[in-house]
């Protein structure tokens, strides 16, 4: 049995794309016989006891556990991590950074899944690959993209960058919530400039609903007055599904470039628009749940997209070609929508990312112990 400690977040405390994670490799490994300890970092401004008294929980041990045997414990430093064989750090945030040099121990493996990693331009790549390996012993790539660019460039290096697919829980995604009245949903940019970064789907909503009145919006934290639209909270992941993405027919990404990714934007070797850092779970979560997605070309990254030749316009200023997309996602809902989800979760499952994962581990665990 393998002892995986997660350093990360719980969703019934902090949700978001972190404590996601956290839940999907919790429950995943679990699934392949691991014995899981989720640590909740206790570092400056972030403190886990506050936030079990503000959920209204008495202790650690009375947090759900969604099926799970997983323990969860605050980890203020390694005096506080139990001896394990793996440790996936699965924080995002700048905070928690300072704890992480210290959680080191002989014979434990260190590991972390990123998103979008390269850009196919060698000299750039290979800076972060030395930052990446400088840190932990293996780095899990969700993208198949960047695993071609590492086999490409730094074939030394493919067995410590290992592609390894997010998965995630799809029977929590099943578009129960799904009316008769097509929804659509969007996302706020992280930005001062939230209402550039929305401009495509406002326009978007307004043509459409000429041909479908009742056509609803779903915004995630706040109400979007100009598309009259419903919004939806930070909420616990199951409660964020239920409510938010499988009440979905069409998932639309924001503009990026009017949002805090524009910080990752570069481009590939053949001038390709990309962004660096860039996953959006919430792509992929939603064609789990039957929804549809349309977005510009190279936003997203294609094989994330399950109907990559149907969910791309070329610009968002194209207001006829983005109409015409809308109205045939639409149109032909049903069979789109089957087809996609069908996709989706032959690729994106939480199960088979942990042993994808497991699988990278024995290779680095072997290659140490020739060392």
């Amino acid at each position: 049995m393998r002892k995986i400690a997660i350093v990360g977040l719980h969703t019934a405390l902090k949700p978001g794309f972190n404590a996601a994670m956290s839940l999907n490799e919790a429950l995943g490994f679990e699934a392949h016989g691991c014995d899981v300890t989720l640590y909740l970092p206790h570092t400056e401004g972030r403190n886990p006891h506050a936030w079990l008294r503000r959920a209204g929980y008495r202790t650690f041990d009375d947090l759900p556990r969604f099926g799970g045997q997983f323990d969860v414990k605050p980890l203020a430093g390694v005096a506080d991590l139990e001896p394990a064989d793996v440790l996936i750090w699965q924080s995002y945030n700048a905070r928690d950074l300072p704890l992480l040099p210290e959680l080191r121990r002989p014979s434990m493996i260190r590991t972390k899944n990123v998103p979008r990693a390269f850009t196919g331009e060698p000299g750039r790549d290979s800076v972060r690959v030395a930052s990446f390996l400088k840190e932990f012993d293996l780095v899990t790539l969700s993208l198949r993209a960047d695993q071609q660019i590492v086999r490409a460039h730094f074939p030394e290096q493919k067995r410590r960058l290992r592609y390894v697919p997010r998965g995630f829980i799809a029977e929590w995604l099943n578009g129960n919530g799904r009316g008769e009245v097509p929804a659509i949903g969007l996302d706020l940019a992280k930005s001062a400039d939230t209402g550039r970064a929305r401009r495509h789907i406002t326009k978007l909503g307004q043509q459409l609903r000429d041909q479908w009145p009742d056509l609803r919006f779903l915004s995630v934290r706040e109400e979007v007055d100009t598309l009259g639209s419903e919004g939806v909270p930070t909420l616990p992941l199951r409660d964020y599904y239920d409510r938010f993405l499988n009440r979905l027919w069409l998932y639309m990404p924001i503009d990026f470039e009017h949002s805090e990714h524009v910080k990752g934007l570069a481009r590939t070797p053949d001038g390709r628009r990309m962004f660096l850092g860039l996953y959006e779970n919430e792509v992929v979560e939603a064609q789990l749940a039957g929804a549809l997605v349309l977005a510009r070309r190279d936003d997203i990254p294609s094989e994330l997209l399950m109907l990559p030749a149907v969910s791309q316009v070329e610009s968002y200023d194209d207001e006829e070609a983005l109409l015409a997309a809308a109205t045939a996602h639409l149109e032909n809902f049903a069979e789109r929508s089957q087809l996609s989800q069908e996709r989706a979760r032959a690729r994106h499952n939480h199960i088979e990312m942990a042993r994808a994962w497991l699988a990278a581990l024995d290779v680095v665990a072997r290659d140490a112990a020739r060392a």
